[in-house]
């Protein structure tokens, strides 16, 4: 039974930290708000952070706001799937710095797997729209657009995303070790 509560919160613990990762880039990267899916997490996000943003609001294209909720719902994580193994998950600091640090993570993750996705997509379907494929455009072009700069197109091929892969690795390899 605790196998089954831990896999359920887990779930959907995750599930609105992405969600409000999602929102959190949406604003950053500066997406297309008319794309159907950008406004599906809108819809599901903004009765959680409208009233945060009145306490906190964004600067910029950066909302705080959405940053914070992703944090807070892993805090929340943290503690409920402490008290489902009967484990203590340390100090209140330690649970904050560790959320924190597993949202960037998820930031970081979450661009990764953007990119592999644009690469497959313009293998198989070149040109091809779809509201999900011009949402991972969107995102990821920000990231891929500096590396474009150091290393032009050869030939037709974009190597950009290597430069990119490559930083993303080194940045998985470092967020583990500032874990309290």
């Amino acid at each position: 039974m605790t196998d089954v509560l831990f896999y359920i919160t887990t779930f959907l613990l995750q599930t609105v930290t992405v969600l409000f990762i999602a929102r959190f880039l949406l604003q950053a990267c500066r997406v297309d708000f008319y794309n159907p899916i950008s406004q599906g997490i809108v819809k599901v996000t903004d009765p959680v952070l409208k009233p945060m943003r009145m306490a906190l609001p964004g600067y910029r294209n950066i909302d705080f706001a959405s940053f914070l909720a992703a944090v807070l719902a892993q805090v929340l994580f943290f503690y409920a799937i402490a008290a489902i193994l009967g484990q203590f998950p340390g100090t209140p600091l330690q649970v904050i710095v560790n959320s924190a640090i597993r949202v960037v993570s998820f930031i970081v993750t979450g661009f990764w797997w953007a990119i592999l996705i644009m690469i497959i997509a313009s293998f198989l379907a070149p040109g091809s729209y779809h509201p999900a494929l011009a949402l991972l455009q969107q995102l990821t072009e920000p990231i891929l657009a500096p590396a474009r700069k150091l290393i032009p197109p050869m030939g037709g091929l974009d190597f950009s995303p290597i430069l990119v892969f490559l930083l993303i690795g080194v940045i998985q390899r470092i967020l583990p070790q500032l874990y309290i």
